[in-house]
């Protein structure tokens, strides 16, 4: 069952969607101008085959979330994650929290790791960001310089600080990433696979967007069980 419900951050709060279920609860992070809306099938497929419960946010800027994503920076999204993390520990103490990112918020869900006790780390086609422009607002950041130059380059990551913390990472990770990704590249993603020492499964005839790619119901079923039956290994 899902129900909507708000997010307390400094002066605002943001939208989020919770699907009841039992066991560990997963933290989902939607990836750039996406929304929560967007991940629900995904989503509750991942809760009925493994009985957990999820959220799934909406940062500011994004879906039902308040502000334009153009006055909004990096570090301000990632400031809501920790927020969000912080509601499911307030209000499920009890419970072990799994985390599950996509592109941007794969990014944040590395970051997040590096704060906050993470059982389990799903890195999905995660994206990566130069340090210098985590509190520039959006409006003067250059989305295709990101895509096309930083991520293209792997020298970008070898002291980069989100990896630097991966091997500190003592829970379990997993990177997905997607056959003909044309937004994160194996440049970029690679880079997660060697520093958390994670697992790696790789979607063949997807690119970057589930949304954008075509497939059949085998191979969506086959996506949606890759990412369960790793949880509940």
């Amino acid at each position: 069952m899902k129900s909507s419900l708000t997010i307390q951050c400094i002066g605002y709060e943001i939208a989020a969607d919770w699907y009841e279920g039992n066991n560990s609860i997963l933290l989902v992070l939607p990836g750039f101008t996406s929304s929560k809306a967007n991940y629900e099938d995904l989503v509750t497929a991942i809760v009925n085959k493994t009985d957990m419960s999820a959220l799934v946010v909406d940062y500011s800027g994004h879906g039902e979330s308040p502000f334009d994503i153009q006055d909004i920076t990096i570090s301000e999204n990632f400031s809501e994650v920790v927020r969000a993390y912080d509601w499911v520990k307030d209000n499920y103490p009890e419970k072990t929290i799994d985390v599950m990112g996509t592109s941007y918020g794969g990014y944040f869900a590395a970051m997040l790791s590096g704060v906050r006790d993470v059982r389990n780390l799903i890195l999905r086609v995660p994206a990566n960001y130069d340090p210098k422009d985590l509190y520039t607002p959006w409006r003067n950041l250059d989305s295709e310089q990101i895509r096309n130059e930083y991520r293209a380059d792997p020298k970008n990551f070898d002291n980069h600080p989100v990896l630097t913390r991966g091997p500190l990472f003592k829970g379990n990770a997993y990177v997905l990433t997607h056959e003909f990704d044309e937004a994160c590249p194996k440049s970029s993603t690679d880079p997660y696979i060697k520093a958390f020492g994670a697992e790696h499964w790789e979607a063949k005839g997807f690119v970057h967007g589930l949304g954008k790619s075509k497939f059949t119901e085998e191979q969506l079923e086959e996506y949606q069980n890759k990412i369960a039956e790793w949880l509940t290994k």
